[in-house]
């Protein structure tokens, strides 16, 4: 029987597999710092339950002027991005595992395994389509076809018109895996998974063919906690280049192409990465942040003053380097050293989902159920 263990922290917490007694490092102290740029909340709008269970992660998804989001019990909201207000809010009545968008549809991944897609215009639902597992991360959609993939080590392609099974790939997983998966990649008629197995596979987008696939990391160790090397971090697509990372393993930058890895280095995360015209972003397990040089992998700078504190996958704004914590703080900091350039609070609610950055604005949900538009502008220099 395959049994999953929840990230809450740079550990894991084994109340079933050890004594009893937690063995997470309480977070770091926040460093006090001078700020250099301006936070102003535009709005905040609360949609829905907060997450009690830790057992979702709770993401925004945007389409041009309308930001998409939902809550645990499976409420979907269309919020206008310059108020806040409501577009529509439907209750769908299912267990929301994550939200996705495309092709039209906004894209329900449900706990009870199914997939529902709604119109983006009214939020009515167009179909319904039953899959093997959970669905825990956001369903992807191009050319025709919602690809979904679940807890169970498979990846699903349905149709766009009514949620017809078009093709489904099966990978095994190991008896112990983080609670997640990756979210599924659509680029250049492809679609790129993460597995708990440690592998990254690319697959037709038209017909499952298997293109390529690669171990991104090897397990190693004695226990069965030591060997888990999930890629649950969502590929990233930079130029020619396919970013991917794993818990415990590595991260490698492979060419999409021909599935050759161009390098690799050591780095543990679940959480994500983003990337500019020159380097990668990417928070590890530990909390630290760091900044990687595309073409090589080496680290430009590391900010190591938030251990401890759970970060979410960094997103990237003109300037900075946003990443939020399990305290429910935005921190931003400079794309040129990683020195904290200012520091906001979004209630008490830990923030673990991927942020939406747009210019200098950037949308962000907590596990309470509140989402905000917080915009950042540099402070003038004094004279």
């Amino acid at each position: 029987m395959r049994r999953a263990l929840s990230i809450v922290g740079p550990a894991l917490v084994l109340l079933a597999c050890t004594s009893g007694k937690s063995n997470v490092e309480p977070p770091s102290p926040l460093n006090k710092f001078t700020p250099t740029a301006n936070v102003k909340k535009i709005w905040s709008a609360d949609v829905g339950q907060k997450e009690k269970k830790k057992q979702v992660t709770l993401a925004p998804v945007l389409d041009s002027n309308v930001l998409y989001v939902a809550d645990p019990a499976g409420r979907v909201s269309a919020l206008a991005i310059d108020t806040g207000r409501d577009k529509w809010r439907v209750k769908t009545k299912e267990r929301t595992g994550a939200i996705g968008f495309g092709e039209g549809l906004v894209l329900l991944g449900t706990k009870e395994g199914q997939v529902i897609a709604m119109d983006r215009e009214t939020g009515e639902i167009r179909w319904r389509a039953t899959v093997s597992s959970e669905v825990l991360s956001p369903p992807s959609a191009s050319d025709g076809l919602v690809v979904a993939q679940t807890i169970d080590g498979r990846v699903f392609a349905l149709s766009v018109k009514d949620g017809t099974h078009v093709w489904s790939q099966q990978r095994a997983v190991p008896a112990l895996s983080l609670h997640g998966t990756s979210t599924p990649l659509i680029y250049r008629g492809l679609v790129f998974c993460g597995f708990a197995s440690g592998k990254l596979s690319a697959f037709e987008l038209k017909t499952g063919r298997l293109v390529w696939e690669r171990a991104v990391a090897h397990p190693r160790g004695r226990s069965e906690i030591e060997r888990l090397i999930d890629v649950d971090a969502p590929p990233l697509v930079a130029g020619n280049t396919l970013f991917a990372a794993s818990f415990q393993g590595r991260m490698v930058a492979i060419n999409i192409e021909n599935g050759r890895v161009r390098w690799s280095r050591e780095l543990s995360t679940y959480s994500g990465m983003v990337a500019d015209d020159r380097n990668v972003y990417v928070t590890n397990t530990a909390g630290d942040v760091l900044a990687l040089d595309q073409g090589s992998g080496a680290a430009l700078w590391k900010q190591d003053k938030l251990r401890a504190r759970v970060l979410n996958g960094p997103a990237l704004t003109a300037r900075y380097v946003v990443v939020g914590d399990v305290e429910g703080y935005v921190h931003w900091l400079s794309k040129e050293d990683g020195q904290f350039a200012a520091r906001h609070r979004l209630g008490g609610g830990a923030i673990r989902g991927k942020m939406i950055a747009m210019d200098d604005t950037l949308f962000v949900q907590n596990q309470r159920g509140v989402v905000a538009a917080l915009r950042v502008e540099p402070r003038a220099k004094r004279k």
